[in-house]
């Protein structure tokens, strides 16, 4: 038999490497003439360029690390995965990222999507032409003026005041004008795919600042200021691009980080899982196996809308391959799954348990879960030899 685990992180407790290697383990020390290949993957976004670097099914990368500015003008180091010497993948978490910052200090108004902008122009001029930039997770509502700042975009007051970088989410009700002649060369020709897992467009109710503002430390008078910056930006960024973005799915991601992507490069924004899965030849992997393990540390009714587990039992139900899932807890709504080619699901919790036991001894939880499954289908096969 052969089993593909392909399997997300278990956030906060371990990683997508640590629970393939879980459910591996599991899996052998009943059968060891099981064939096991361990395929970490994750949805896209936060922890992307982990899951990438720890994979032996990735060749020819290399690790860059810079100093960059981080969401509140604080200097962090950053990495990005430079693949085959044409090929970036970037985080925006790395530069950007919510937990970067104290949750007492976080403040939306403030933050700026600077060092994103930072490392794409870092992998630009070393000679990245394709740059996979992985959204989610950040500290900004700013709609990627920091980006465009760091990448050489200048932007103007009504006064014809030059904004001073790194501009953040309060400056964009001063946002006049803008000039796009000194932005990066090499943008014009360089191919960016975008991984967004959501579809919230930039303006309104469902956009970028409603949505995700409040997690991001912005209470309701900042809320409503951030908005009112956001549609002047939106409006002079439509008139000087003639691309009307607000609309679009996944504008709104990333504190509109996904419309200032589709403004001044030729980005593509795609499913996160979709696009790690063709990173890693996962194709290659399922279509040899009889059995495809996928999960993550909860499965309910929102596990639907582009999280990995469901974008890995697609790819198995192209190949008619049968897919259980393991999980941390099954919430309300589970069983929909069903409907998204998984077949079983199994969860790790062999009794009542308290969620801080369960994320301390995960791993044990993974393997055990993994070794009474084989055993489960070890029985199934020879009741079916039998009938």
């Amino acid at each position: 038999m052969n089993i593909v685990i392909a399997i997300d992180s278990f956030k906060g407790s371990c990683s997508a490497s640590q629970a393939c290697e879980a459910i591996a383990h599991g899996i052998t020390r009943y059968r060891s003439d099981i064939t096991v290949c361990q395929l970490p993957i994750t949805d896209g976004g936060e922890g992307l360029l982990q899951v990438l670097q720890e994979s032996p099914l990735l060749s020819g990368k290399e690790i860059c690390t810079l100093e960059v500015t981080g969401p509140y003008g604080q200097r962090v180091e950053a990495k990005y995965l430079k693949v085959d010497g044409q090929k970036a993948i970037i985080e925006m978490a790395q530069a950007c990222g919510l937990e970067l910052t104290l949750k007492a200090m976080r403040n939306a108004s403030k933050a700026s999507s600077y060092g994103l902008g930072e490392l794409v122009k870092h992998a630009l001029d070393n000679g990245a032409r394709h740059l996979i930039i992985g959204l989610g997770g950040s500290a900004t509502n700013d709609g990627g003026i920091g980006f465009a700042q760091a990448l050489g975009v200048r932007f103007y007051d009504q006064n014809n005041r030059l904004l001073s970088a790194p501009a953040c989410g309060e400056d964009l009700i001063r946002v006049a004008r803008i000039d796009s002649s000194q932005l990066h060369p090499a943008i014009s020709t360089a191919q960016f795919d975008v991984s967004c897992d959501v579809s919230n467009p930039l303006l309104g109710p469902n956009g970028a600042t409603w949505i995700y503002g409040p997690q991001k430390g912005a209470d309701d008078a900042q809320l409503t200021r951030l908005e009112g910056g956001m549609e002047n930006y939106h409006r002079v960024l439509t008139e000087a691009s003639g691309k009307d973005v607000n609309a679009l799915p996944g504008s709104g991601a990333a504190g509109g980080m996904g419309a200032a992507l589709l403004w001044f490069t030729h980005a593509e924004l795609k499913p996160g899982i979709s696009m790690v899965l063709g990173l890693l030849d996962a194709q290659k992997y399922i279509q040899a196996a009889d059995l495809v393990i996928t999960g993550e540390g909860r499965l309910d009714a929102q596990s639907r809308f582009g999280k990995a587990p469901v974008g890995v039992a697609a790819l198995a139900a192209a190949y008619h391959k049968p897919v259980i899932a393991i999980a941390g807890s099954l919430g309300e709504g589970a069983s929909l799954l069903h409907q998204h080619h998984i077949d079983a699901m199994w969860s790790i919790c062999p009794r009542p348990i308290s969620l801080d036991d369960a994320m301390q001894n995960v791993q044990k939880l993974l393997a055990d879960t993994a070794e009474s499954l084989i055993r489960t289908l070890t029985v199934g096969s020879g009741l079916a030899y039998k009938s």
